[in-house]
């Protein structure tokens, strides 16, 4: 694999491992248990999403818990509805990244049909607080 695009997947990684501090986070934070059921699993998806791509890698990387930070905050300041939108946005702006890596990589589709999945629910989070 060339460096670019070990450095794709890598960067990958590194979201989806951060993503699982993030929507763990959030599952804290919430108060409708509905809710903080489906930040669960996306949370157990997002390190499943790490582990395929780490089988590609093939380096352990630390989460880091910036964006977890943030979008709390985000959340506590502006509430759960403008959070699940941005939710949402970020999850379908993960999969054109993901369909060019496709080709070199398959199991990168679970990936992507999952980030499909968690634009939806947190569109479908959005009415419920």
């Amino acid at each position: 694999m060339n460096q670019l695009k070990k450095k794709s997947l890598l960067k990958a990684q590194q979201g989806e491992l951060d993503a699982v501090i993030l929507y763990q986070a959030l599952a804290k934070l919430a108060k409708n248990s509905n809710v903080k059921e489906k930040f669960t699993q996306i949370a157990a998806d997002e390190g499943k999403h790490a582990a395929i791509l780490r089988s590609y890698t093939g380096e352990n990387l630390k989460p880091k818990n910036t964006n977890a930070l943030i979008v709390s905050f985000i959340y506590k300041t502006f509430g759960h509805s403008l959070t699940c939108k941005l939710l949402s946005k970020g999850e379908m702006n993960a999969i054109p990244n993901y369909q060019k890596m496709l080709g070199d990589f398959p199991k990168v589709k679970e990936i992507m049909d999952d980030e499909l999945r968690h634009a939806n629910i947190a569109t479908q989070c959005r009415k419920e607080k």
